[in-house]
């Protein structure tokens, strides 16, 4: 793994979603060389100052798509560090099947295409997600807890993983994985349940919950996983590293506490249906190899993104 950021060349897939763009930027600050891969300009969002500025080389690049990699490979030949991001949480689609094919294309095929172009890495973090482990009955789960999804997008994620230590091992490339608990912040435009209790609170619409709201998540927010994300670089670490709050939270207390601070008039109904998972991470190693803590609690994190969401909807009016 590299241990300095400066004037090193660091590729973040994924770089114009939640996570990549608060990266990019910190990445930037610390005046890395950082390349982003997206599939179309369109999508560049908050990192599109920092293109425009050349601060930031966007490759416009489908990673199923060879001919496109291959047009970049000189770039790639050049790589130091690789921030594996890329996923997507917001496009879930409506057939089953679909979506075993979009995770696999997503998480599997676009990496396993990439890494045969990066010839001078030096390193690869990779974003994993608790979703892995599936639906634990611990109180904590650690990263020596054994991996069963539920989900396609867990699937994927825990696919990608296997993939990543093959290629690093024999190759003999530092791999860091870090298995992040539910993000939340600004610039979180997907269909989790933060931002859907959000937008329907902001609306006065009514909140639904399952299993009486018992349903149990960890939550950890955006500032948090960036600093982790930098700390694995400048402590240089390798292995599997749980990201997470470690603070455990139901669902009917995250619906309380945004109604509370939104000030709205929802109600809370409740549905018997979904089986619903519940999950809170022990980060314990991350914190002791890391030195990495929360600085940010849910309270605190809750009134960041839903000021964000009132800025996008003054915007979009």
């Amino acid at each position: 793994m590299i241990h300095n950021i400066k004037n090193k060349n660091i590729l973040v897939t994924g770089g114009t979603g939640q996570i990549g763009s608060f990266l990019v930027e910190e990445l930037v600050k610390k005046n890395a060389n950082v390349f982003v891969i997206g599939r179309n300009k369109k999508i560049l969002k908050e990192i599109n100052f920092l293109v425009k500025s050349k601060k930031v080389t966007f490759l416009e690049c489908d990673l199923n798509n060879n001919a496109k990699i291959k047009k970049i490979k000189k770039i790639l030949n050049e790589i130091d560090l690789l921030i594996h991001l890329s996923s997507e949480l917001s496009e879930v689609k409506t057939n089953l099947i679909d979506n075993a094919h979009f995770s696999i294309n997503l998480n599997i095929n676009g990496t396993i295409n990439l890494l045969p172009h990066l010839i001078k890495l030096k390193g690869i973090i990779y974003s994993s997600s608790t979703a892995v482990y599936g639906n634990t009955t611990e109180k904590k789960t650690n990263e020596d807890n054994a991996t069963n999804p539920v989900s396609f997008y867990g699937c994927g994620k825990l696919g990608a993983e296997k993939y990543l230590n093959i290629f690093c091992n024999f190759n003999k490339i530092p791999l860091t994985i870090l298995r992040y608990s539910s993000v939340y912040g600004p610039r979180n435009r997907t269909n989790q349940v933060i931002p859907v209790f959000i937008k329907k609170a902001l609306k006065n619409k009514t909140i639904t919950l399952y299993k009486k709201g018992k349903t149990v998540r960890d939550f950890i927010y955006i500032s948090d996983i960036i600093d982790a994300t930098i700390k694995v670089i400048t402590n240089n670490h390798e292995g599997i590293f749980n990201i997470g709050s470690g603070d455990k939270t139901t669902m009917y207390q995250l619906a309380k506490k945004i109604i509370k601070l939104t000030n709205s008039k929802s109600k809370i109904s409740f549905r018997e249906s979904l089986d619903e998972i519940n999950f809170v991470s022990d980060s314990k190693k991350a914190k002791i190899k890391l030195k990495f803590s929360t600085k940010i609690n849910l309270d605190r994190g809750l009134l960041k993104e839903i000021e964000w969401h009132k800025n996008c909807n003054l915007i979009k009016k």
